[in-house]
């Protein structure tokens, strides 16, 4: 029997059907039921074209439900619109291929890391379309605009709507329940998890439901969960970094990625047992399932944690990347080259954030009680916001000369903001990434990733204090730490004084360089 859904047959020609919803009914402008012409006699292309109808249908539906905020056609004016915006973008700052191919790569980690909506999803993959373009038109190349940037909401083999099977048991589907999971966890912005973690913990339910296709949960055995972490166990560390991961079937994606010489960490599958767990005792407190968690005891044996975790610089790198890169008082031409000079040894010498430096303003380089300080404010956390001292070693530099040169608002003006959160520091991040493996300063741990980057910088500046016996709390006060307990933290919120402020940082000095304690 062929598969009239949602189509109706008037005299030969074909038509869409929709029945719109009891709930939303009262709510719903327009006709009930709606009816569509599909423009055609033929039935296998009807039972194409009507999917489409489907999607756009149920998502207007969904937006007044309020369980979505925009339809995929809103979706697509707004990537379209965020395409042309990066396209000029792009074009002002005269991004070479390489900037584009950072931009292009930071683009792919937000996608994969699982954490955006549909909209932030699609403006990322319009960011990445107006790259290639920009890429190709530095070539030469005629590029095509591309005609969609939303998710997929048809299969494009099966032709059905994209939705999840539950075909295994009889209770409640695992996806669902993940889904309602973090949903929860989001609702109450105080106790929410943090972007990175929350992306995370979506990307290993997805790659889940599709080893174990779509399950409910309880089809899912301890035995079901050991095997399937056994089976994850042998994927590359870097199977979720490509943009397409989210499209792939776990058959693709290890196909790809498994059997190498490389595999998970037991410290990440122990992530993974976690996040899995969680999604079960959230259902168990909420009946949804019997009070058995088939991910509890499933951890390995971790690493040790020295071996993988991020470092600060040797005094050999420091001396490597800092003894020949000089700022200079009175630049000749203000670019990324000149600007990351100073960036770099300000971070060195004064534990700051690499954004933090950034964002400095020409007016943020005050003094008082004799003493110069930045004034850091708007940083990440509340106790972020603070006065550190100018160390000797970059007063000496002549950071005042070079801020007395300066016409506009920013310490450093040639850093444009950049990334979705249109941070200065975002182009920064990717050009010291290239200088420093330009100048092959890498370190690779067990894992073969780079146990040092820009916040090495700051890793360094901290165990420059500690190393002079800095106490605690007086070190967390120029670094931009919460100091731990009462005594001080309530007692004196204040904190300490400019001028003791400065004998802390200048305790900061590495060997071979200015500034040594």
């Amino acid at each position: 029997m062929a598969d009239v859904r949602y189509l109706k047959q008037r005299r030969q020609g074909w038509y869409f059907q929709l029945r719109v919803p009891a709930d939303i009914a009262p709510r719903w402008k327009g006709a009930n039921p709606l009816v569509v012409s599909l423009k055609t006699r033929d039935l296998s292309k009807a039972q194409v074209d009507r999917w489409p109808l489907v999607a756009h249908y149920v998502a207007r539906f969904e937006v007044l439900r309020g369980t979505r905020q925009w339809t995929p056609e809103e979706i697509e004016k707004h990537a379209e619109s965020a395409f042309n915006a990066a396209l000029q973008e792009y074009d002002e700052h005269s991004l070479d291929d390489d900037t584009l191919g950072l931009v292009i790569d930071h683009e792919a980690d937000r996608i994969e890391g699982g954490k955006l909506s549909e909209l932030e999803e699609a403006t990322a993959w319009a960011r990445v379309y107006a790259a290639n373009g920009r890429q190709a038109a530095l070539r030469g190349e005629v590029y095509q605009r591309p005609h969609g940037f939303g998710r997929l909401r048809v299969d494009p083999l099966t032709l059905q709507p994209v939705a999840h099977r539950n075909t295994k048991g009889k209770g409640a589907s695992f996806a669902e329940v993940a889904r309602r999971y973090i949903e929860e966890t989001q609702r109450d912005a105080r106790a929410k998890l943090t972007e990175q973690t929350k992306g995370q913990y979506e990307a290993v339910y997805r790659l889940f439901d599709q080893w174990a296709e779509q399950p409910t949960l309880d089809a899912v055995t301890r035995a079901t969960a050991a095997q399937f972490l056994d089976t994850v166990a042998k994927l590359s560390p870097l199977w979720g970094r490509s943009p397409e991961t989210k499209k792939r079937t776990f058959a693709d994606i290890f196909k790809l990625y498994g059997g190498g010489n490389r595999g998970l960490s037991n410290r990440t599958i122990g992530r993974y047992a976690t996040s899995l767990g969680l999604v079960w005792k959230w259902a168990t407190d909420r009946g949804l399932c019997a009070d058995v968690n088939p991910w509890s005891r499933q951890h390995r044996k971790k690493g040790d944690r020295r071996n993988t975790e991020k470092l600060p610089f040797t005094d050999s790198e420091l001396k490597a990347l800092l003894a020949h890169s000089k700022p200079d008082a009175r630049p000749l031409r203000s670019n990324t080259a000149a600007a990351m000079n100073w960036v770099m040894w300000i971070a060195a010498y004064t534990g700051m954030r690499l954004n933090e430096v950034c964002s400095l303003k020409v007016s943020d380089l005050k003094r008082e009680e004799g003493v110069w300080f930045f004034d850091v404010t708007n940083a990440k956390t509340e106790a972020g916001d603070r006065r550190v001292p100018v160390h000797s070693a970059i007063l000496k530099l002549g950071i005042r000369d070079y801020a007395k040169g300066l016409d506009g608002e920013w310490l450093f003006p040639s850093l444009k903001p950049g990334g979705p959160d249109k941070k200065r520091g975002w182009y920064m991040s990717k050009a010291f990434g290239t200088y420093r493996r330009k100048l092959k300063v890498i370190r690779r741990d067990d894992t073969e990733r780079d146990s040092i980057d820009f916040h090495s910088f700051r890793r360094s500046a901290i165990a420059c204090l500690e190393n002079a016996r800095v106490p605690q709390s007086e070190a967390a006060q120029v670094v931009g730490h919460e100091r731990a307990g009462i005594t001080f933290g309530t007692y004196n919120p204040e904190g300490m004084h400019l001028k003791a402020l400065r004998e802390v940082v200048e305790k900061i000095g590495y060997k071979g360089l200015a500034g040594r304690a």
